[in-house]
Parts: C-alpha cells; sequence; structure tokens
C-alpha cells in the first residue's frame, strides 16, 4: 500500500511507541547498583548479605525467613535474630542477645539457643528464659542446635569446649523439667545438629569428629544406644530432610553440604566452595535450602532438583 501522510503519521508513531515500551521494559529490569540484590523486590534471592556471623535459620509459613547472628563470640549483647523477608528485606526481630545459635519454630514462637541459656521469643519479639543455666544438670558450656519432637519435648545440645568437654544433649519437657540425654564422653565428641528421627530417637552430627549417628531414647530414664550411620562429613553441623525423605548434612569447616538420598546410600556432594556451611534448614515451600555461610556473612539459598 502506497504511504499516504496518514499512514507515515501512523508508522511514526507506531515505532516510537514501541521505542518507548522497550526503553521502559528495559530501565525497570535494570538493578540499582546502589541496592544490594537481595533487597530488590520481586528479585530471585540467591542469598542474603551483610549478615554477622549467621548460624542458624527456621522458615516460617508464611515465607518469612528468621536467623540467628552471632555477632563476635563471646562479646554479651552483641547477637539477634533477623527477620528476612519474602521479598529480601531484613530487619531485626530482637536484639541485645549474647550468642544466639540454634533455632526451631513451633506454632508462633521461636526457641533459641544462647550460650547458656534457652529463649522464646514471640513473632512480635517479646522474650522470655524458657531455660536458664541453673536449670540444666550439668552448667552448660556452648549450647548448639535445637529440635522440637512432636509430644513438646526440645531437645538441646551442647558443643562443650573445643575438646569435648562438657558436651551433652539435653531434653527439656513440656512442664519445664530438664534431664540429661546423652552426657560428655558417651560416644559423641561434640553434639551439634539434632534431628528427630522416629519416636525417642535423634539423628547427630558429630561436630568434632564428623560423623552421624542415631540415638536412641529408652523409657524411664535407661542408657541410650548410639549407632554410627555415616563419617566423613568434616566439621558435622545442620541436619534436616526434605519432603521426599531425602537428609542434608552440612559441614562447617569443609563449607559443603551433602545429601543422603536413601538409608546407607553413598553421600551426595550438592554443594562446595563456601567458607563455613552452619545449620541448615528447608525452605516453606520445601524447594530451597536455606544455609548460613557463617564466615561469609551470608545466607545462601541452594535449590533442590
Amino acid at each position: 500500500m502506497k504511504n499516504t501522510p496518514v499512514s507515515s503519521m501512523r508508522s511514526k508513531w507506531l515505532v516510537a511507541a514501541l521505542a518507548g515500551l522497550t526503553s521502559a521494559v528495559v530501565l525497570a529490569a535494570e538493578p540499582n547498583p546502589a541496592e544490594p540484590p537481595a533487597q530488590r523486590t520481586g528479585a530471585a534471592l540467591k542469598e542474603i548479605a551483610g549478615l554477622t556471623m549467621p548460624e542458624s535459620a527456621v522458615a516460617h509459613p508464611d515465607g518469612r525467613i528468621f536467623v540467628t547472628e552471632i555477632g563476635e563470640f563471646n562479646k554479651p549483647g552483641d547477637g539477634k535474630v533477623t527477620v528476612v523477608h519474602p521479598d529480601g528485606r531484613t530487619e531485626t526481630l530482637v536484639g541485645g542477645l549474647n550468642d544466639p545459635k540454634g533455632i526451631a519454630l513451633a506454632g508462633d514462637k521461636l526457641y533459641v539457643t544462647d550460650m547458656d541459656r534457652v529463649l522464646r521469643i514471640s513473632l512480635d519479639g517479646t522474650v522470655s528464659e524458657l531455660a536458664k543455666p541453673g536449670d540444666f544438670p550439668h552448667k552448660p558450656v556452648f549450647l548448639n542446635d535445637i529440635e522440637i519432637a512432636g509430644d513438646g519435648v526440645i531437645y538441646v545440645s551442647d558443643s562443650g569446649d573445643d575438646k569435648g568437654k562438657g558436651a551433652g544433649i539435653y531434653a527439656i519437657a513440656p512442664d519445664g523439667g530438664i534431664r540429661t540425654v546423652l552426657g560428655a564422653n558417651a560416644g559423641i565428641v561434640r553434639p551439634n545438629g539434632l534431628l528427630v528421627d522416629g519416636p525417642n530417637a535423634l539423628l547427630v552430627a558429630d561436630f568434632g569428629t564428623g560423623k552421624l549417628f542415631r540415638l536412641v531414647m529408652k523409657k524411664g530414664g535407661g542408657k541410650p544406644s548410639l549407632k554410627l550411620l555415616y563419617s566423613g562429613f568434616g566439621g558435622a553441623d545442620g541436619l534436616v530432610r526434605d519432603r521426599d525423605g531425602a537428609l542434608y548434612v552440612s559441614d562447617w569447616k569443609g563449607g559443603k553440604v551433602w545429601r543422603l538420598g536413601k538409608p546407607r546410600s553413598a553421600p551426595q556432594l550438592i554443594a562446595e566452595g563456601h567458607k563455613s556451611s552452619a545449620d541448615i534448614a528447608l525452605s516453606a515451600d520445601g524447594r530451597t535450602l536455606l544455609m548460613p555461610d557463617m564466615m561469609a556473612g551470608k545466607l545462601v539459598f541452594l535449590p533442590l532438583k
């Protein structure tokens, strides 16, 4: 068709409109260099940077993630619990803690190990002491992971000192009573990650030896049985299962994460090259591992295939 002045004007208008639209899309997609990647609304989260010694994470069903930040080791008052929102925004839920490490969620309450005590934290930031140092059968040294069983019993690991002195595992009953499940020199050098593995049973990661154990507690307070399942996990730290039942183990010393698909199957290395893979957790949708890289100051998102 022959171009008339009108058709030419329409063509020029259309080209200009498309050019403007294309320019607008590019501008909208371009990141702001001054804004941290994880803070961009709608961005696919790969990591949250700028954390201070993050140790443990737990996901709320609404998509929020709660992370413990130790701060400086053995410096009282500089630890905190941080909230990571689904769009990557972060804010402090509660500060003024000592060395917060393990974190667990039950209902609308968070439970956190804080050096030598266990805290209960409401989602509005209200803090109370669930267990004080003097409530334990033995003086706590290095309270680490925390796990809540279906019957309401809370299990807490104490990694002890560098040689395992003072190490153990404690059970806090719903009525507040605390008993020793496993004491020092009882087969696990430095108990770290805990995971409920059936009635009266726990999987335990030994930070001191890199071994994974299954601990079965006897009714009536009898001596528990301990079975070695795997070894070779370096500084074994966090434990979590995905929705298909596969088990994941993190190695703090080696900056690695392994996957164990079936009982007695060979561990599969799924992540490496990190500075210190701490206590791992599963995202709310079950599609991602949440891995605090403590020494790097990051919360890393590891997609599960």
